[in-house]
């Protein structure tokens, strides 16, 4: 496409799951705006890719700051990656084709603002990627195109949205040309829809009546925030990394000691085998460190207030 054909595109996203995608259209697009939120540092890794690639950069705190900055730029198409300001129904007619979301699972699947650590927490062994054509009920529109994406066991919502943002930077440029050019129509949502929840830190509170297996997802999950954690000694005790084993101690729910050589807490159903742990004001240790300064801990029963 000669350039001064190319479409006019601005990009709402901030953070490293939008930093993959903008880069990538910045590679064909001559007139390319990104948008972020207020607040956003300037020396974050998505406004220093902007800047080193010469692409203006807009800030906005809201809604209506936004829909002026759509007035303004008047563009061709938006993308939109990870941005968390909700767009009104009259921003998204300004366009002249619309606005595409890249949201991080198999849509009508985890509707809402947490798809990928839904996909951990409920065990999935697929999820994906899905550009859809925004309307204003939220995750509701049509969709542009999708892919699978293979959950691996050990997956953290850091590693699994990396995969995801990666796999979208490589698919979104070609799929936005045919979808510019008329060669792609977006297709109604198939299936019943699930709905994923807003997080709050007190969903990382562990609650050692669960299953290891429950506990361990959690782990994976709220990394990086709002982190699986307990209390020891009246501290915050952040578990970082762990591994569920179906095998059951003689110990009450919630005590931490060694069984088999390997430190672990015993859960409502199986050991919860731990690898790295964080007390609060600590750096993260790796456990058998973390046990030579903290040996009190062997015996204890986590949680107690």
């Amino acid at each position: 496409m000669e350039s001064n054909n190319q479409p006019k595109i601005a990009f709402a996203g901030s953070g490293p799951y939008a930093e993959p995608v903008f880069e990538a259209l910045a590679e064909d697009s001559d007139d390319l705006t990104l948008i972020v939120k207020k607040g956003t540092p300037p020396d974050n890794g998505i406004s220093l890719l902007a800047s080193g690639k010469n692409k203006e950069i807009r800030e906005v705190g809201d809604k209506k700051e936004f829909h002026q900055v759509i007035q303004e730029l008047n563009p061709d198409i938006v993308i939109v990656v990870s941005f968390g300001i909700i767009i009104s129904g009259e921003t998204l007619k300004i366009p002249q084709k619309g606005f595409i979301n890249v949201h991080y699972s198999l849509l009508p699947e985890y509707r809402g603002p947490s798809p990928i650590q839904s996909a951990i927490l409920n065990g999935d062994e697929i999820s994906g990627i899905t550009f859809q054509k925004m309307v204003e009920v939220i995750d509701e529109g049509d969709v542009i195109y999708q892919e699978e994406v293979p959950l691996e066991e050990n997956d953290t919502t850091i590693s699994l949205a990396e995969k995801m943002a990666h796999l979208s930077a490589m698919r979104l440029p070609k799929i936005l040309a045919s979808f510019l050019n008329g060669e792609l129509t977006p297709q109604k949502q198939s299936g019943k829809p699930t709905y994923s929840k807003i997080i709050k830190k007190e969903d990382g509170k562990i609650d050692w009546s669960e299953s290891s297996e429950t506990i361990e997802r959690k782990v994976r999950a709220y990394t990086p925030w709002p982190g699986a954690y307990t209390s020891w000694n009246g501290k915050l005790l952040k578990i970082i990394e762990a591994e569920s084993v179906k095998a059951n101690s003689k110990r009450k729910t919630g005590v931490f000691g060694k069984v088999d050589g390997k430190y672990g807490i015993q859960t409502g159903n199986g050991l919860l085998v731990v690898k790295k742990l964080q007390l609060e004001g600590k750096k993260a240790l790796a456990i058998e460190e973390f046990i030579r300064g903290n040996s009190g801990i062997l015996g204890s029963t986590l949680g107690r207030k």
